[in-house]
């Protein structure tokens, strides 16, 4: 057993609670991670709110990043004493996996929301409250990391030299792949075509700085707070507008020749943004959700409209990134200037938790980052 304090959530509408537990070992595709530092991710809010039911008490958190302390018997791609940055778990037995696809992988959904350990089966809890006895559940994609330990499957680790910001890119593993992966993965646009990025949170920022990297001619970013277009506009977008502009669909077609843009990233999963998205695209263009609205939202549009337009539409899960590949591509853009986490980032010790949740809420930070250590 690993003594380690953990955020827990109690049940739907449950504050976060710093709270002590005891860790099982390691299962043995699981390995023991000594967590450096959190990224808060919106989908860390779902479990408490009950819109992504769990078994309760649990511990969420799947921006992780820390150091191994040891690993099950079956564990290959990591030893005791790596450096490690925690993404999203996937089966490896399904077809997507064998074809690399780990990002459509057929038990996703069990595996990444908290209702697996082991296998399909499998709800075995990770370890227990100190004191209480309590069972504690804590398989949030794979690594429920808002802890000072976690309890990771193999499948989520990625390996990074020990010379690594820990903190810094906590988290590549969720956000930013996800914004990166729908330019760099999905519409792999061409230097002369448009693009519009709906939303400026941490995936937006991702979507934008992977066009900038692609030196796309006209990038257009959408977002409520001017403070966040300010940022973007500095950092290489060609035009900003302000998401409660009523003339926003105008002015985007306008930005692109009065036809509409090619590619649309829409990051906030807002009804009213997700038909702007629509609305903005061109004839033939495409259009991306990547922001999750929960269930019970139907697309924005008519199937006769998109059949008139040639529009096409699609969702897209954690950037279709395979991470032990994809996070050490961001990484080698940062090295070169091109993905500036640390322009959107602030670390909080654990001790100011509440405030970097308030503040992430407030829109003052894009990227709150828990440090452990």
């Amino acid at each position: 057993m690993t003594k380690a304090q953990a955020f827990l959530v109690e049940g739907v509408n449950a504050p976060f609670k710093l709270t002590d537990v005891e860790l099982d070992e390691p299962l043995e595709n699981e390995v023991l991670v000594k967590i450096t530092a959190c990224g808060l991710c919106h989908t860390d809010f779902l479990i408490p709110a009950g819109i992504f039911p769990s078994p309760y008490p649990c511990t969420v958190g799947h921006e992780g990043s820390g150091t191994v302390v040891s690993v099950g018997s079956a564990v290959k791609s990591v030893q005791k004493g790596d450096s490690v940055l925690l993404s999203f778990a996937h089966c490896g037995e399904c077809g997507y996996c064998k074809e690399g696809k780990v990002a459509a992988c057929k038990e996703f959904y069990e595996r990444n929301f908290g209702r697996v350990r082991n296998a399909s089966v499998d709800a075995r809890p990770v370890g227990k409250i100190i004191g209480a006895g309590t069972e504690v559940h804590g398989t949030f994609f794979g690594q429920s990391s808002l802890a000072s330990h976690c309890l990771a499957v193999e499948s989520s680790v990625v390996k990074v030299p020990s010379s690594t910001d820990l903190s810094l890119f906590a988290p590549l593993g969720c956000g930013l792949q996800s914004g990166a992966g729908a330019v760099l993965n999905l519409f792999q646009p061409q230097r002369d075509e448009t693009i519009v990025i709906f939303g400026l949170g941490a995936v937006g920022f991702g979507a934008f700085w992977a066009a900038v990297h692609l030196g796309i001619k006209t990038i257009i970013v959408v977002d409520l707070l001017q403070s966040r277009l300010t940022l973007a506009s500095s950092q290489g977008a060609t035009h900003t507008f302000l998401g409660s502009s009523p003339s926003l669909v105008a002015d985007i077609h306008a930005a692109t020749g009065g036809m509409g843009a090619h590619y649309a990233v829409e990051c906030t999963g807002v009804a009213r943004v997700l038909r702007s998205a629509w609305e903005a695209v061109r004839n033939g263009g495409k259009v991306c959700s990547v922001g999750n609205p929960g269930p019970g939202v139907l697309p924005p549009f008519d199937i006769n409209d998109q059949v008139n337009t040639s529009k096409s539409w699609c969702g897209l899960v954690e950037g279709d990134s395979n991470p032990p590949e994809f996070i050490p591509r961001l990484m080698k853009l940062h090295a070169d200037g091109e993905f500036p986490v640390e322009t959107i980032s602030k670390v909080y010790p654990v001790a100011e938790f509440d405030k970097a949740v308030e503040d992430m809420k407030k829109g003052e930070v894009i990227k709150p980052i828990i440090s452990f250590v």
